[in-house]
Order: structure tokens, then C-alpha cells, then sequence
């Protein structure tokens, strides 16, 4: 039998993000598998994704998984607001934003600093990294939020045009 519903009110709990226009609040680059790095700017590109991040020497590296995001209050409660812990989660722009399936249908492009991504059709799901980090109750709360279309994980996205995206740039949903 499925108890997931039980997390519904954890997520509705959470503090609501704008929809039309958010805000980067950190940045993580992945330069090696488990190394973490939280620069104040990145440059994206259609062709290397996030510049050093670990995904474009990826062979499995998906041209829809460039880029991820997930909610910071989604992250915030899962690290317990621990500022070390949240970089570990593994997503490139931790973002003020309502990242819903009906907020961000799939193919809205985000203009964010000089960049634009576009949200793709891949799942973020919790990998087995992300549930020795959080825990399997996190893991479970954010399946949860997915699956009906709140997207807790968080948002896989491409790089539709080349920019620079900093710390506290506006993220405006086109």
C-alpha cells in the first residue's frame, strides 16, 4: 500500500517561490565525482553545459540534463539548512522559483543572467547518492512531490543560448 501521500504536507508546508521571476541563490559545480565546488558565476553552453562541471565528460551525459535546478526551500529542508550539506544534492542552480510541472511545462525557456535554458523532458529523480546524503525519508518526500507534478527533485534543463549566470541574477520565465 503507498503512504506517500503523507508527504504531501511536508512540501505544502514549505515557503511558496515566485513563478514568473526568481532568483539564483548558489551555484555548485561537480568538477569530479563527489567533489563540489560553489563559485559566485558560471558559463553555460549548448555545447559543455555548465564550463567544468563533470557532466559533458559524462558518456551517459544526456543533452536534456545539462543543466539541474532544484527549489532552495526543497533543499533547505532536506540539508536541515545545513550551508555545507546543500551543495552535495548535486544541482548546478539551487533557485528561489516555483519549478512545477504547471509553472515550467516542459520546453519554457528561462532567461537567467546573459543564458537561456529550456526546461526538458528528462526526470530528476533521487539517485543513490542523494539517499546516502539526505536519507531515504528525503529521497521518499521528494519522489513524492514528482510524482504529482511538483517536481521536488527539482528540473533538468539545456542550454539553449550561451551566457554567464551569477549568484542573485533574476531568473525570468519566458
Amino acid at each position: 500500500m503507498d503512504f506517500s501521500w503523507r508527504f504531501d504536507s511536508w512540501f505544502d508546508r514549505l515557503p511558496d517561490s515566485p513563478a514568473d521571476s526568481g532568483r539564483v541563490r548558489r551555484l555548485v559545480v561537480r568538477p569530479s565525482r563527489g567533489a563540489r565546488e560553489t563559485p559566485e558565476s558560471i558559463h553555460v553552453s549548448p555545447e559543455g553545459g555548465v564550463a567544468g562541471d563533470r557532466w559533458s565528460d559524462d558518456d551517459r551525459g544526456r543533452p536534456g540534463a545539462q543543466v539541474s535546478l532544484i527549489n532552495i526551500h526543497v533543499l533547505d529542508s532536506i540539508s536541515g539548512g545545513d550551508e555545507s550539506l546543500a551543495p552535495l544534492s548535486g544541482d548546478n542552480l539551487h533557485v528561489d522559483l516555483d519549478l512545477s510541472e504547471a509553472n515550467l511545462p516542459v520546453g519554457t525557456q528561462l532567461r537567467i543572467g546573459s543564458a537561456v535554458l529550456e526546461v526538458s523532458p528528462d526526470m530528476h529523480r533521487p539517485c543513490g547518492s542523494f539517499v546516502e546524503r539526505y536519507g531515504a525519508k528525503a529521497a521518499k518526500k521528494v519522489a513524492r512531490a514528482t510524482r504529482i507534478g511538483r517536481r521536488g527533485r527539482g528540473v533538468l534543463c539545456r542550454v539553449v543560448t550561451e551566457g554567464d549566470v551569477r549568484v542573485g541574477d533574476e531568473i525570468r520565465v519566458r
